[in-house]
């Protein structure tokens, strides 16, 4: 809800003796929002909720972990471009869409995804994954170069 319609109310209220603040307010009219687009989707018979993911990024890859409640893998569509996995699932009663932004330093070339129980994980390599070597640091005090005690 903006913010003049918020203070609006606000200005109605108080002048017919209802002291509310204005943060008060706004949480209750989001809170009527979500109520009536619960509706409408139950009204419909198709719910539309965003989907609860996960992006972890560790030291070889990076991993999208998302939840599909409900869902069967056929019916799951997945596009990746640059830096985010667009994800469209669905099933007879549930539509989830979703973006999912993760680091530029994931390859996108290639991809593995797995599907288990109503959870996606789909993993990129980072670009330029190479392991580095060990290096080992020499001491360069005059004892331990010339071999000699003292």
């Amino acid at each position: 809800m903006e913010d003049q319609e918020v203070e609006r109310v606000k200005k109605f209220l108080n002048a017919n003796g209802y002291l509310v603040r204005k943060s008060d307010l706004a949480w209750i009219l989001n809170q009527m929002a979500e109520a009536l687009d619960r509706q409408v989707e139950e009204a419909s018979g198709i719910v539309v909720r965003q989907l609860i993911c996960e992006v972890i990024t560790t030291g070889k890859e990076v991993k999208v972990i998302t939840e599909l409640p409900g869902v069967c893998e056929e019916r799951i569509k997945m596009n990746v471009y640059d830096n985010e996995l667009e994800v469209n699932a669905e099933n007879e009663k549930r539509t989830y869409y979703e973006i999912i932004y993760f680091p530029a330093e994931a390859d996108t070339r290639v991809f593995k995804s797995t599907f288990l129980n109503g959870l996606l994980e789909v993993r990129f390599e980072k670009k330029n994954n190479k392991k580095r070597g060990h290096h080992k640091i020499t001491s360069l005090s005059p004892s331990a170069s010339s071999g000699s005690k003292g």
